[in-house]
């Protein structure tokens, strides 16, 4: 049945979706956790005792997920939503070439699961660059099917919507060119996509739209994930990499198969610590949550490459996921015809990892997030777990008390369980970063 699902072509779905939600922008730029003066916590906003929340290190990409949350979809669901978007709106540290993990915590089945799609280096290089086979769309597809709740076009519309039709430039993806800029001179695609020469003529607040990634994402909605790794997309990368004089055969985009199951981890009381497996960070995320001392690291500048995004549903189902092209703007490379922003292979590729605490007995969620900015985010989303989970620390007193040290972490708190107390659930961004935290349910 899976086979029978992954084979599937879709059929077109409706591509409706809200602007840009100005005054959660506003909102969250003075108080990113959703806190509000003379209130205990962000679910004073949720009636009832209902929470659902995304956090994500691109703010447009944030309101993707929380759409597909309000429209019937589950963490799973939002976490599928952001990567997609993520691709369009921050593809210097989440393009479809990336690297990474999603971990799962099933509010069905109680169990956690983790979609690990490590670097893998593809067989020729491009003009003596390495770069990483593209393996996150087969990830998320897998994920999908086994945890998702709605339609896979639904998931997928809102990011083909964006690039298709355009967004006005975030800070993030603002602050990655101005710091990127020069990088991305030395190939066609880039300049003709960003810019001229060394230059880049996108700036916040600009029209971005990607014609190219809006078709790529079109196939993905209608034929399935299947698409990217063995039909028509696959060939056409398989072809157009030739052409820019590196190798990418058909047989390396079918052959190279995510991660799946059990996620790595320790067991805290009745819960699961739920991390990435190796080669990917998941030790560095432990080392954090179980209180190692911190390296010595600075507050980035830009992503990095890196990022994170992270969903909880009002059923307990939390998805997270942690992201890396290798450096900022991956290999600098654009796939002509797919506007795929490919991964480079560097030697912190793999420095990534989520973390999500769930109990597998009665399915209770406790923590969801991740983080961007640099290799130190894994462990500083475990610092930030360790603190909000443990200790109990408000979200954003711990966020603003790590500061972005290591990394920009995206997360979202329920210390004393979302099904045994959702009132205590909270969600939160490090100021220092650019990202967006976004309730799901109730309104402002």
């Amino acid at each position: 049945m899976r086979s029978l699902a992954l084979i599937a072509v879709f059929l077109l779905a409706g591509c409706g979706g809200s602007e840009t939600d100005r005054r959660d922008q506003v909102n969250n730029t003075a108080n990113p956790s959703g806190l509000i003066a003379r209130k205990q916590g962000i679910s004073a906003l949720v009636s009832g005792g209902v929470f659902a929340a995304v956090a994500a290190d691109e703010s447009r990409a944030a309101e993707v997920g929380r759409d597909v949350l309000r429209g019937g979809g589950n963490a799973t669901d939002a976490a599928v939503a952001m990567y997609f978007a993520m691709a369009v709106t921050l593809p210097s540290a989440a393009g479809l070439g990336a690297a990474g993990a999603c971990v799962v915590h099933d509010s069905k089945t109680k169990a956690g699961e983790v979609f690990a799609f490590p670097p893998i280096a593809a067989p020729g290089p491009i003009n003596g660059v390495s770069f990483l086979v593209p393996t996150g769309v087969r990830a998320v597809t897998l994920m999908h099917i086994r945890h998702g709740q709605t339609r896979w076009e639904f998931d997928v519309a809102g990011a083909e919507r964006l690039a298709r039709s355009g967004v006005p430039v975030s800070t993030a993806l603002s602050r990655d060119l101005q710091a990127g800029a020069s990088l991305l001179g030395a190939d066609r695609e880039a300049r003709r996509i960003f810019g001229k020469g060394t230059g880049v003529a996108v700036t916040a607040g600009d029209n971005w739209a990607a014609a190219d990634l809006a078709g790529t994402l079109g196939a993905i909605r209608q034929k399935g994930g299947v698409d990217f790794f063995q039909g028509g997309l696959a060939r056409l990368m398989s072809d157009q990499i030739a052409q820019m004089g590196g190798s990418l055969p058909l047989e390396s985009l079918r052959n190279a198969v995510p991660i799946s199951g059990a996620p790595a981890g320790q067991n805290y009381g009745g819960f699961k610590v739920y991390v990435a497996p190796a080669p990917l960070a998941g030790a560095n995320a432990l080392a954090g949550w179980n209180g190692q001392q911190a390296p010595a690291a600075g507050v980035p500048a830009d992503s990095g490459g890196f990022s994170g995004f992270a969903a909880i549903d009002e059923k307990g189902g939390a998805a997270a996921c942690a992201l890396s092209m290798g450096q900022l703007f991956g290999a600098r490379m654009i796939v002509p015809g797919t506007g795929v922003m490919l991964g480079a292979m560097t030697a912190d590729a793999a420095a990534v990892s989520p973390l999500v605490i769930g109990n597998p007995g009665n399915g209770e969620v406790r923590f969801a997030g991740a983080g961007g900015g640099g290799p130190g985010a894994a462990f500083a989303t475990g610092a930030i777990a360790r603190a909000t989970v443990e200790r109990k620390v408000p979200m954003q007193t711990a966020l603003d008390a790590n500061g972005g040290r290591g990394g920009y972490v995206d997360a979202i708190v329920c210390p004393d369980g979302i099904r045994g107390s959702a009132s205590t659930c909270q969600s939160g961004i490090d100021k220092a970063g650019a990202g967006l935290a976004l309730l799901a349910t109730g309104g402002r």
